[in-house]
């Protein structure tokens, strides 16, 4: 699988957002440290949606890295999960995702990062991606990031289909819980993740959070 994680319980997510989530994690559990730090890596989850819960499975763990004069730092830890019908083609992930009835990636913060940071980053990603970073559902959901992330803060990304080829995305900041419709909208912003990467170690996150060995 991979490298690293970032889950928690859903008493232990709602006590430190201050707001009920959208995903309940359960299921066989694998202790990670990183960096000195522990984790909890849940095996499944559980994704409240519009038409009713959908089970999930973990993909894949791993840390996102950043090469910063020529040292590699630790950003986040990632977890990702998807609906137990979906299979990652590990080539191509994000062809796998397009008929999935639901999908998760948690981030858990391994640095202090401004919301600016966070979504800067993201844009560049689904910049890379062909994503229009200023569409109106895309800005939408951007708008709504606020608030600096430290060390041990965690944002939590739910994706479910609606009618048609609109999809709910779920970001659930430490500060505020952003919900926003839009076509594809899931996809594109997966994409970050399974798409096309934006730098070697992205791609490194890539192969981890898919599965590949």
């Amino acid at each position: 699988m991979t490298k690293t994680l970032f889950v928690l319980s859903v008493i232990g997510f709602v006590s430190s957002l201050g707001f009920g989530s959208a995903v309940e994690f359960k299921g066989n559990v694998v202790d990670v440290n990183v960096s000195g730090s522990n984790f909890k890596v849940y095996s499944q989850a559980i994704l409240k949606t519009a038409k009713g819960p959908t089970e999930l499975k973990l993909t894949g763990y791993g840390i996102r890295q950043k090469s910063v004069a020529f040292i590699k730092v630790n950003v986040y830890m990632a977890t990702s999960y998807v609906d137990l019908a979906t299979t990652l083609n590990t080539n191509n992930p994000i062809d796998s995702l397009k008929n999935s009835n639901g999908s998760v990636i948690v981030l858990d913060m391994l640095r202090t990062m401004t919301a600016q940071d966070i979504r800067t980053a993201f844009e560049e990603a689904l910049d890379v991606n062909g994503v229009d970073v200023n569409s109106k559902a895309v800005q939408s959901v951007f708008s709504k990031f606020e608030g600096d992330l430290y060390t041990g803060n965690r944002i939590l990304l739910a994706s479910y289909p609606n009618e048609r080829n609109a999809e709910t995305l779920v970001i659930e900041l430490p500060k505020v819980s952003i919900s926003t419709v839009g076509n594809f909208l899931g996809l594109d912003f997966w994409k970050i993740w399974f798409g096309e990467p934006v730098d070697a170690l992205m791609g490194e996150l890539k192969a981890k959070l898919t599965g590949a060995k």
